[in-house]
């Protein structure tokens, strides 16, 4: 009953239209392939997935690179303003230095599947940027997978499609922050479908 309520709110949401709507219900279609993830969820008993090891996050260099290219691709569409991805003080840098920590010798965030989720839910929720958080988070969310080959699954299809990227980032955006670590099992549950079998 608490995903569906959530799900609910957002889908209600006047951000969302009519396509990312259905995004999100493709979302909860992909994430709970059976109800019993989403029993989970409201039980409060959702695991973190199998997942791979590894993961390499884009260097601070590149990922405002990668920003700078997307901001100006927005604003010559009259899609964004200068303020889009501007920086507040080292915001980025921190961010990414956080994922990229570790504890007692190991990675804090050990797999893909972890950075990948950490990385849109801290953009997200930290607002490191002046405007475009949301866009920024899922654009380097897209990139990571990418970087790391997890961005088209063994059908070669795009893991999520344009449409729910857009409702789970308002999603991540929406959520309580109490519910941090439930969002980002969401998401690691998400992407781990792929690596479920192997």
């Amino acid at each position: 009953e608490a995903a569906l309520a959530l799900v609910q709110k957002v889908a209600q949401s006047p951000e969302l239209q009519t396509d990312t709507g259905r995004g999100l219900v493709d979302i909860v279609t992909r994430y709970a392939q059976t109800f019993l993830l989403l029993q989970r969820y409201d039980e409060g008993l959702l695991s973190e997935p199998r997942a791979q090891t590894g993961g390499v996050l884009q260097t601070v260099e590149e990922a405002r690179g990668a920003l700078a290219g997307l901001k100006a691709e927005l604003i010559a569409r009259d899609e964004a303003t200068t303020l889009f991805a501007q920086e507040r003080e080292q915001g980025l840098a921190s961010l990414l230095g956080n994922l990229d920590q570790t504890v007692f010798g190991e990675p804090a965030y050990a797999t893909i599947e972890s950075k990948a989720a950490h990385l849109l839910y801290f953009v997200i929720k930290n607002h490191p940027f002046a405007d475009g958080n949301k866009r920024s988070g899922a654009y380097l969310f897209v990139d990571f997978l990418n970087r790391n080959g997890r961005l088209l699954g063994r059908d070669k299809q795009p893991v999520i499609n344009d449409i729910g990227l857009a409702a789970l980032t308002l999603l991540v955006a929406e959520s309580d922050p109490a519910n941090k670590e439930t969002m980002i099992r969401l998401i690691m549950n998400m992407l781990a479908v792929e690596v479920a079998d192997e």
